[in-house]
């Protein structure tokens, strides 16, 4: 593989921890070790915002504590925050400049943040390989089984992967 493997941990924050998404916190915490590189976002909702007026989803606010991660970064770790469903040009810029042309993708929601960065990630040239079994729905299993059936025809079922499997030569 040209470039270095990046590891992207999408909103994994207090306040998209659920039951349906506790399973993968500690998971992705110990999977950071195994990464030349480590970038995080997390989703802030700020007055106003399009989550705020249009969809009347007033949480994660940028004081609220339910903003912070969920679980500790490492020390050289890059954390980003956004307002949108994806990562936008800045996390597109950031990648480009770590030489990223492969980034192992997880966190929460799979239905919602993971599938829109994805998808910016696959448009803008960088193979998303999604890390299935560390991602989940905030909501409920049904969301992510949904979100894993459109990403493996919008990425590509061979760009989803377990785990268990990313180091296997």
């Amino acid at each position: 593989m040209r470039g270095h493997a990046v590891l992207l941990v999408v909103d994994v924050q207090k306040g998209f921890v659920t039951p349906a998404s506790a399973h993968v916190v500690a998971p992705i915490e110990a999977l950071q070790a195994r990464f030349e590189r480590v970038v995080f976002t997390a989703f802030e909702n700020p007055d106003p915002s399009p989550f705020r007026d249009i969809l009347a989803y007033d949480k994660l606010s940028p004081d609220d504590p339910d903003t912070e991660l969920a679980l500790r970064p490492r020390d050289d770790a890059l954390i980003l925050t956004r307002c949108a469903y994806g990562g936008g040009r800045s996390l597109i810029d950031s990648l480009r400049g770590m030489d990223a042309e492969t980034v192992y993708l997880c966190g929460i929601a799979t239905e919602a943040c993971v599938l829109k960065t994805a998808l910016d990630l696959f448009e803008a040239g960088i193979t998303p390989l999604l890390l299935a079994d560390l991602c989940a729905s905030d909501k409920d299993r049904r969301y992510h089984d949904m979100a894993l059936e459109i990403l493996s025809k919008a990425i590509g079922p061979h760009n989803l992967r377990h785990s268990g499997t990313v180091f296997e030569t």
